[in-house]
């Protein structure tokens, strides 16, 4: 097809697919010829290249970064006559060009392409446009597929809880987990086989929401600040805030189920992997149920305090936490 639109959080997955394209395509024989990179074109130029034509040589590729035409932030503006312009090339597009659209959303904006403009509802008409989603910490159970395709792309094997240990021990973020496959490719070389002493050893300490959690069910309040002030730092308090309650949401759940269901059936209840939950039930298990459901309230309570300007985050979790 030879219009695609593709935006998101997920920097890493938009490359993924941009490569994919260039790749059967344009197989090897990538120059400067047939593959060009455009910038937030100005109307003109993006006319020129909807309406290029295919050069003796075959097919050609032209990525084109469109932040500024969809984002709220935009800062080009096409008047009705340009879109239209614009409208009519799409619908032209020679099948030895292939443009891609692509809309990088800074992680933790929570900003999307507004899909009710001409433009948008244009190239959905006439080509694909797919999101690509970043994951959250909390999210393992959607990672976990993803990881396990990187595995077998890079030729390397894990077990479901080594993966679930690269996931808590490196972070969310695929672009960061596919370069942790390739170190811990290298220290396992010539052997294939990551198994979890190995991750434990690259990575010995992990800054996310599981660490966090177990200082906080810990009541080591003061090194759980250190962590969650570290985590302000790349990213949003907002985020913080979401990936808190959704893990006290699953060990308040795992608590009151572990009365009457096994890990599996927990596991299978909660969207969680049952690993994870044996891992809980032995952090909680002297843990009183009423001790946790205060938790979560004054988690509730503090995230009320934070979105009305109250209390900044750092006071009013260290309260939540300490009360």
């Amino acid at each position: 097809m030879p219009l695609s639109f593709f935006w998101g959080e997920e920097d890493f997955l938009i490359e993924k697919e941009v490569n994919k394209i260039k790749s059967e395509v344009l197989g090897e024989n990538i120059s400067e010829l047939n593959y060009k990179v455009y910038d937030n074109p100005d109307f003109s130029n993006l006319i020129f290249l909807l309406r290029a034509q295919p050069m003796m040589f075959g097919d050609c590729v032209y990525l084109v970064k469109t932040e500024k035409y969809f984002l709220k932030s935009k800062k080009i503006k096409f008047d009705d006559k340009e879109i239209e312009e614009i409208i009519d090339a799409i619908d032209l597009i020679s099948p030895s060009i292939h443009i891609i659209f692509t809309c990088q959303i800074p992680k933790g904006e929570r900003e999307k392409p507004d899909s009710r403009t001409k433009l948008f509802k244009a190239i959905q008409k006439t080509g694909k446009i797919i999101e690509f989603q970043s994951f959250k910490p909390y999210e393992e159970y959607k990672i976990a597929p993803v990881l396990k395709g990187f595995l077998k792309e890079k030729n390397l094997k894990a077990s479901d809880n080594t993966i679930l240990e690269i996931i808590r021990r490196v972070g969310p973020y695929l672009r960061d987990l596919n370069s942790a496959l390739d170190k811990i490719s290298l220290y396992i070389y010539p052997n294939n086989l990551i198994d979890i002493k190995t991750v434990e050893n690259l990575y010995p300490t992990n800054r996310n929401i599981f660490a966090l959690i177990d200082l906080i069910l810990s009541k080591n309040y003061e090194k759980a600040m250190f962590e969650i002030t570290s985590m302000l730092q790349k990213s949003h308090y907002l985020e913080i805030l979401s990936f808190l309650q959704s893990g006290f949401s699953k060990i308040l759940l795992t608590k009151i189920y572990s009365k009457t269901m096994s890990s599996f059936d927990i596991a299978r209840k909660t969207g969680q992997n049952e690993y994870a939950v044996k891992m809980s039930l032995n952090k909680i298990k002297n843990l009183p149920l009423e001790n946790l459901i205060s938790l979560k309230l004054n988690l509730t309570r503090a995230e009320f305090e934070i979105k009305t300007g109250e209390k900044e985050p750092v006071t009013a979790l260290l309260e939540a936490f300490a009360k």
